[in-house]
Parts: C-alpha cells; sequence; structure tokens
C-alpha cells in the first residue's frame, strides 16, 4: 500500500513538471522570446529517420535543434505547412502515436515534424508567420 502512495505522489509530481514546462513555453512564446518545443523531425537533408530534438521558435524563423550537442539547423526560409496528419501504424512504432505530424514542404522536398497536440498551435503559428 505504501508503494502505490508513493507512486501516486510521483505520477502527481511528474505531471505537475510536464505541465509547469508547457506553461512556461506559452509564456515565452506570448512574449516574443525563444522557446524550444520538443518534437520529433523527418527531413532528406538530415537523413531519412525521425531525429529527436527542439523547434526553436519565437524571435525570428523557426530552426531546429538537434538532440545530443549538435548545433542548431536553420529550416528552409521557403518552408510552409501543407497538411496535418496522425501518424500511421509504422511511424507510431517510431513516435508518439499520440503525437500530431505537421507536413510541410520546401523546395519539393519533405519536411515531417512530429509534436504533441497540446504544442501544436504553436507550431502552426510559428510555421505561418515564417
Amino acid at each position: 500500500m505504501i508503494e502505490l502512495a508513493f507512486l501516486a505522489a510521483l505520477a502527481a509530481l511528474v505531471g505537475w513538471l510536464v505541465n509547469r514546462k508547457r506553461q512556461q513555453r506559452s509564456t515565452a512564446t506570448a512574449a516574443g522570446e525563444v522557446a524550444g518545443v520538443p518534437c520529433m523531425l523527418k527531413w532528406a537533408a538530415q537523413g531519412s529517420r525521425w531525429r529527436a530534438g527542439r523547434l526553436l521558435i519565437g524571435a525570428g524563423p523557426p530552426a531546429w535543434k538537434p538532440s545530443r550537442g549538435k548545433p542548431e539547423v536553420a529550416l528552409p526560409a521557403d518552408l510552409r505547412r501543407t497538411g496535418t496528419r496522425s501518424p500511421s501504424v509504422r511511424e507510431g512504432m517510431s513516435i508518439n502515436p499520440g503525437s500530431r505530424i505537421v507536413e510541410c514542404a520546401s523546395s519539393g522536398e519533405a519536411v515531417l515534424i512530429a509534436v504533441m497536440p497540446e504544442d501544436l498551435d504553436h507550431v502552426i503559428k510559428a510555421l505561418e508567420s515564417a
């Protein structure tokens, strides 16, 4: 019984921390500051696999900062959103099946950005304003 109480308290703490971080991102984006939205990116220039990182939105054009300490990469200047969809079953094996995929096009090549639904509005607004 003590273990269940401990796990419930731990789950409540993790939920509070995640919600707090999401609120900080929303506040930073509204203030025009740079905010990093966690995402997965699939882009031919970065390889054909889904890559974890953060989409840097806010001041200036969106950029992508990969995980694992690599330098950030500027997204193409002519990047435009072409659609939004849920991941397929096959894509759900590589990314979170609850995420949404923002389909973008740039100079004839496709760029796919997978984000969680609560961050979808921030990403769409950043891509439309760029």
